[in-house]
């Protein structure tokens, strides 16, 4: 139990290091688009609203799977306010792929290219995929790693929560998320039973 615990509080440590960085605007990045020349800049793109930052693979099976759902919220959040981005961490090796991997999936959200995955490692990630909501501030509000069916269903509350389509109250707590450091009832340790 005391293990428990101990783990517990170095894990909200570790996220309160992440949500810190990104209020001082650290989790920022340009990027190539897949589509287009120009740059992308998350702070430029945090300006107009919050942002939904999912980094994927081609290689990645669990990062399509995870993507289809995004591309749904993608298609019905897209003018609520949140932008979206599909950061392809596709080396040289594999890049010529993404384009076929997008039509295939038909995937209309945007596409960014982090072939050197710096984008990837100034947010800590070490394998995709990831999710990370950050608000207009660059503050982190939502992440999560890895992908299993159900998983989108928790991601398309807390959009809503973001946007404000759904009161906090009744949102389900989420311990993957930023906000568990602050609110201590977000994640409560359970004995071993």
């Amino acid at each position: 139990m005391r293990k428990l615990i101990a783990i517990s509080f170095v894990l909200a440590g570790l996220l309160a290091m992440i949500a810190g960085a990104a209020a001082a605007g650290d989790l920022n990045f340009k990027l190539k688009p897949l589509e287009g020349k120009k740059k992308v800049e998350l702070a430029k793109v945090l300006e107009t609203g919050p942002a939904l930052i999912a980094f994927w693979a081609t290689w990645c099976h669990p990062c399509q799977e995870e993507l289809i759902h995004i591309q749904k919220l993608y298609e019905i959040y897209a003018d609520s306010g949140m932008s979206f981005y599909a950061v392809s961490i596709d080396d040289a090796k594999t890049a010529s792929k993404v384009k076929a991997v997008a039509k295939g999936k038909r995937f209309t959200l945007p596409i960014l290219l982090d072939p050197e995955q710096e984008a990837m490692r100034t947010f800590g990630l070490s394998n995709v995929p990831g999710v990370y909501i950050l608000d207009q501030d660059g503050k982190l509000l939502y992440q999560h790693t890895g992908y299993k069916s159900g998983d989108e269903a928790v991601l398309e509350v807390n959009v809503r929560t973001i946007l404000k389509l759904v009161p906090r109250s009744t949102a389900p707590a989420v311990c993957d998320s930023a906000a568990c450091v602050t609110d201590s009832s977000c994640c409560p340790v359970k004995e071993d039973q």
